[in-house]
């Protein structure tokens, strides 16, 4: 619980303010969590700080919720076309990814149990960044990813939720999103420090 609060402090995602006059705060409660390897061995225990999105209203807390993401028959295509011209795949998964996004509403948050500050405990968090299991936290993220790699010089394509990038050489970089979990995939000329530099 502690690396949680620690992370999130350190990404700056809330501050800590009074309630406005008639604004109910959402409540957080923890979500504890056993991450196990490929051998079925534990490999970390996660102890997830989370807002308790049910108490959103519509209009009030959040508006837009729809995060796009990959169909299944466009990685299965892809994959096939991994398979077919032996190209490199790797699958990344961004930590603490929502808490990277930036939503435009108002949200106001209890402070956590166990870590409500001394001499504040009438104070609650404004959320600057989103927060797991808010409505709204998937699309936040996907706004800021998706804005990243089109900064970066990759094209979106204009049917499906994938990037595209071509390096020097002819080598392809095709980057799927499926909520927070990455897939990508890249022509077998192209080195990993080419890769590596797509995301420095």
């Amino acid at each position: 619980m502690k690396v949680e609060m620690e992370a999130i402090e350190k990404n700056n995602t809330w501050e800590l303010t009074d309630l406005p006059k008639g604004v109910k705060p959402i409540g957080v409660k923890r979500v504890f969590k056993t991450k196990l390897n490929e051998s079925g061995e534990v490999e970390k225990h996660k102890a997830g700080l989370v807002a308790k999105g049910c108490a959103q209203r519509y209009g009030i807390d959040y508006m837009e919720v729809f995060a796009p993401v990959a169909r299944l028959d466009t990685v299965r295509l892809i994959l096939a076309l991994v398979a077919q011209y032996e190209w490199e795949i790797f699958q990344l998964d961004v930590k603490s990814a929502f808490l990277h996004g930036k939503h435009e509403e108002e949200v106001f948050i209890e402070q956590p149990e166990r870590f409500i500050k001394k001499g504040k405990e009438d104070k609650v968090y404004r959320l600057k960044k989103a927060l797991y299991d808010l409505k709204q936290a998937p699309r936040a993220w996907y706004t800021k990813i998706e804005a990243y790699f089109i900064r970066e010089g990759f094209e979106k394509c204009s049917r499906e939720h994938i990037f595209i990038t071509k390096k020097e050489g002819g080598n392809i970089l095709i980057v799927s999103l499926y909520v927070d979990d990455l897939i990508l995939k890249m022509s077998k000329l192209m080195t990993l420090e080419a890769f590596n530099n797509c995301f420095v």
